[in-house]
């Protein structure tokens, strides 16, 4: 009851405060429609047309898209190309409010290139970056940040610092969904810079949120609760209420993190009433999973199934209605393929027919006169078409019986297809799964990965070890889930390799390195036989692999043993990386199977170390990917030895 009278006298505040400064909007709204009454239709009209659309776009987003199509339809009644743009500008802005994210991305499209044919260089970027918001908020962040990329190569000495603030926030914000943090947080401080120092408060605020958001991913929880209240203080003085919907969600959000449910609770029914008033359904999706959380968190199940049930719907509304229109519009274009390939069968038929039809007139004709002629022919004539009409028989039923069998064919075809199309489906469901599931365990293993270290530096003697333990079990939790999202990112065909020239003896040096310490503690003595070789591959993809390979000789390598690690040219085109060791060895029947997916072979490690079952078949397909190779000698109680070959730098080596 307390929460509910909390949430109620909330969402009663923000609503006199939003009628508090609608008012100004309201008497502004008044006059611009008065004055578009009795204007004559020119350019002042427009401007007044998109002046109404960005006024209603706080308070009536219908309202904002009727101002913007009025808009587009008068600069095209008087071809004035610069207000259109804007005008689809706008209109994709609304659309984008209102999660119609289809709809935004073709105004944007048409903003783009407009902008783009008037050679107006910073409205072309400013489309281009909304643009990429629009493929990011949907999730395809490859799109996002191809058009980011291209937005800051457009970056000249002319555009404002407001829109080179603008290319670099959204730049950090695609960074942190591509999991690169540092460079992340090198963008988000020049843009914070840039809007300080030019006094931009409003964007000031989303960038203290976007760079809140990096610094609670990367575990700097007071650094991010800093700059989301810097955030929050920022839009609550401009009473931004769609800004304060986003904010307000993160901050209850950390306070979850923190196991501060009540500070939570006060944040989501804010971000929940603000999401309310100013109609966003995409926020409201979120709060309302925020609420539905919290509450059962707290033990109120009937509110939590309440706010669950609307986040449900919210999401139905806003996202497959869009895929149901795509898939409407392919099957659509599939049905029109399969008429038009009816209709030239047919078409095809009709003209074999008439020229079967005149072939057999000019036969007959032939025959007739033949038969007038010659008495004799015509006895012989009629016997052999005796002969021909049997032979048209079995033709016939020939024929029919390959229709009937084609048929047949034809309907086990439609079954494989159907088949198939279930399987992949399913497979995208499994790896869709597989990632939602892994994404959505990082958040609270991240927490508890910073607990645990916490305990481990306040605890001592066993409760201290007994930290250690929980610490060191979550790190192969992560160890695991990170297996996962790459067997799924390669599956999915988002292997993204930085293909370059580089030194493999240094690579292999520094892998070696790495592992020495987890070797001394089995008193394992790795032996280098490097030398100097130029490669040309993906110097990130191949220390991934060596270190998982090294990683395996360690633990499958019994004590006070020796592993050799040689590196070599092996060809004239390719370089070799050997890794062997004195092990139990690998059966045959584990040499067939040791590359597939989640595959535990028979041999066990030698100190009891844990293993995920995905390392060699990320590593197969890495070395796959760069046109390299990898493969196993051994024998069962004699050790193994695995090569890893890559291609050498081909320019490199003929320069020399």
């Amino acid at each position: 009851m307390k929460h509910y009278l909390l949430f109620v006298t909330l969402f009663s505040s923000l609503s006199l405060s939003a009628q508090s400064l609608s008012s100004n909007r309201n008497h502004e709204i008044d006059s611009l429609r008065k004055k578009i009454k009795q204007q004559e239709v020119n350019e002042q009209y427009v401007k007044d047309l998109l002046s109404l659309c960005r006024l209603y776009n706080q308070r009536d987003l219908d309202s904002a898209l009727y101002f913007a199509d009025q808009a587009i339809s008068m600069a095209l009644q008087i071809n004035d190309q610069e207000d259109l743009q804007k005008a689809y500008h706008q209109k994709g802005v609304v659309h984008y409010y209102q999660a119609e994210y289809s709809e935004a991305l073709k105004d944007y499209f048409e903003s783009s290139n407009i902008a783009k044919n008037l050679g107006d260089t910073s409205a072309w970027n400013v489309s281009i970056q909304n643009l990429g918001k629009a493929y990011e908020v949907q999730g395809e962040h490859e799109r996002a940040y191809d058009y980011y990329q291209r937005g800051l190569e457009l970056l000249n000495d002319s555009s404002s610092a407001r829109l080179r603030a603008l290319a670099y926030s959204n730049m950090a914000n695609i960074l942190f969904y591509k999991e690169q943090y540092e460079k992340s947080l090198a963008y988000h401080k020049k843009a914070i810079s840039i809007r300080t120092k030019e006094n931009q408060r409003n964007a000031l605020a989303y960038s203290y949120n976007d760079i809140a958001i990096v610094y609670r991913t990367v575990g700097e929880i007071g650094q991010a609760l800093r700059a989301y209240k810097d955030s929050y203080n920022i839009l609550k003085k401009s009473n931004d209420q769609r800004g304060l919907t986003s904010v307000a969600s993160n901050i209850a959000g950390l306070y979850i993190d923190m196991n501060k449910l009540d500070s939570a609770l006060y944040y989501a029914q804010e971000s929940y009433a603000l999401a309310t008033a100013i109609e966003a359904r995409h926020e409201l999706m979120g709060a309302s999973s925020q609420l539905s959380n919290l509450y059962e968190r707290k033990g109120d199940h009937k509110s939590a199934l309440k706010y669950v049930r609307q986040s449900h719907d919210l999401y139905d509304s806003v996202f497959t209605q869009e895929k149901m229109r795509e898939v409407a519009l392919l099957e659509t274009q599939v049905k029109f393929n399969e008429q038009k390939a009816r209709n030239e069968l047919l078409e095809e038929q009709r003209k074999a027919q008439e020229a079967s039809m005149d072939k057999q007139l000019v036969v007959t004709i032939s025959s007739l006169v033949i038969s007038f002629l010659l008495i004799g022919v015509i006895m012989v004539f009629i016997k052999e078409r005796l002969k021909q009409r049997e032979l048209t028989k079995r033709l016939t039923a020939a024929n029919e019986l390959l229709q009937h069998q084609q048929s047949e064919l034809a309907l086990r075809n439609v079954e494989v297809k159907e088949h198939n199309e279930l399987l992949n489906n399913l497979n995208e469901e499994k790896n869709h799964l597989i990632g939602v599931v892994a994404h959505d365990l990082r958040n609270p293993l991240t927490s508890a990965l910073t607990l645990s270290q916490l305990l481990e530096v306040e605890l001592e003697g066993d409760n201290q070890d007994c930290a250690k333990g929980v610490k060191n079990a979550l790190l192969r939790m992560n160890e695991m889930i990170t297996r996962i999202l790459d067997v799924k990112a390669i599956e999915a065909g988002h292997m993204n390799l930085n293909m370059s020239s580089f030194d493999i003896d240094e690579v292999v040096e520094n892998v070696v390195e790495n592992c020495e310490h987890t070797a001394e503690k089995k008193g394992i003595h790795i032996i280098q036989k490097l030398k100097p070789v130029t490669v040309f591959a993906d110097p990130n993809g191949v220390r991934q692999v060596l270190d998982n390979l090294l990683s395996n000789a360690i633990k499958f390598s019994p004590k006070d043993e020796k592993i050799e690690v040689e590196v070599k040219v092996c060809s004239e085109e390719q370089a070799s990386v050997i890794i062997k060791d004195n092990g139990p060895g690998i059966s045959k029947t584990d040499m067939k199977r040791m590359f597939g997916k989640f595959q535990r072979l028979s041999a066990k490690p030698t100190d009891g170390e844990s293993s995920t079952g995905l390392g060699l078949s990320i590593a197969k397909k890495f070395i796959d990917a760069m046109k390299g190779d990898i493969v196993c000698e051994s024998e069962e109680g004699k050790g193994s030895a695995f090569i890893v070959k890559v291609p050498l730098d081909i320019k490199k080596s003929v320069a020399s």
